[in-house]
């Protein structure tokens, strides 16, 4: 089920659009220079690097069960403390898998932007741009999906204060988004469609602004970069951190 996070009016109130200013661009990155960070080999491999606590922690556990196993009648106990030993080995791999289940593929996934956009001409963010943020765009229809990158577009976010813009250079488009273009910018959350339940929330910084064509909207994705636990509640804080200074840079 889709919702609208309220828990602060400043992250639901619209911002009045100015009756004059610049239009969004909206343009394709050039063909040779495109879908080189979100490209099969690159869904593949942070895919492996999510998973990877799987095995290694299943094959530990197993390997000290067995060694217990074979010591038992030997060395009892030394053949606890193997059994002890590899079931804490498989315990701590599984809070890995739950507490930073997209670390290293969120990191893997920055390297190759960094590197790949770095030979970009006319970039309209420099990815080693301390004010950058990694996001990923993520089309409403993929939210509650069950993909194995259910990302449309990744690439780096700048507020740009001098010039009054939303920058954003992405594997597949580039955004140029005047502030006062935007209409509303708000927290939505949604479940993964095999969730039925709910119990692991996921949340979308989503950026509405009027075009020539029309409104559109860029619902966006913090990366977990940071060498922290990142559950629920840690998604939903850095998605109002990110709209936060959106809204703080629009009505300044």
């Amino acid at each position: 089920m889709l919702t609208t996070f309220e828990d602060s009016p400043a992250f639901s109130s619209p911002i009045a659009t100015a009756a004059t200013g610049g239009v969004p661009e909206i343009k394709p990155v050039p063909k040779k220079e495109a879908g080189r960070v979100l490209s099969p080999l690159n869904v593949w491999l942070p895919a492996g690097l999510t998973l990877a606590p799987i095995p290694i922690g299943l094959a530990g556990a197993i390997a000290g069960l067995v060694l217990a196993a074979n010591l038992y009648s030997r060395i009892p106990a030394l053949a606890g403390a193997c059994a002890i030993a590899g079931l804490a080995w498989g315990a701590t791999w599984v809070f890995a898998l739950v507490a930073f289940q997209h670390f290293l593929a969120s990191r893997y996934l920055r390297w190759v932007a960094r590197r790949t956009f770095a030979g970009r001409a006319d970039l309209l963010v420099r990815p080693d741009d301390a004010e950058a943020d990694f996001v990923d765009v993520m089309t409403r229809g993929h939210w509650e999906a069950a993909m194995l990158e259910p990302a449309t577009d990744t690439g780096f976010l700048k507020i740009d204060h001098s010039r009054r813009e939303l920058l954003l250079e992405g594997d597949n488009k580039r955004y140029r988004i005047p502030f006062s273009a935007v209409s509303t910018c708000e927290v939505e959350e949604f479940a993964l469609g095999a969730e039925k339940w709910e119990a692991d929330l996921h949340f979308m910084t989503v950026l509405s602004f009027e075009t020539a064509n029309g409104p559109r909207e860029l619902p966006l994705s913090g990366k977990h970069l940071e060498f922290k636990p990142r559950r629920a509640a840690q998604r939903r804080a850095q998605a109002n951190e990110l709209c936060g200074r959106i809204l703080m840079a629009l009505n300044a």
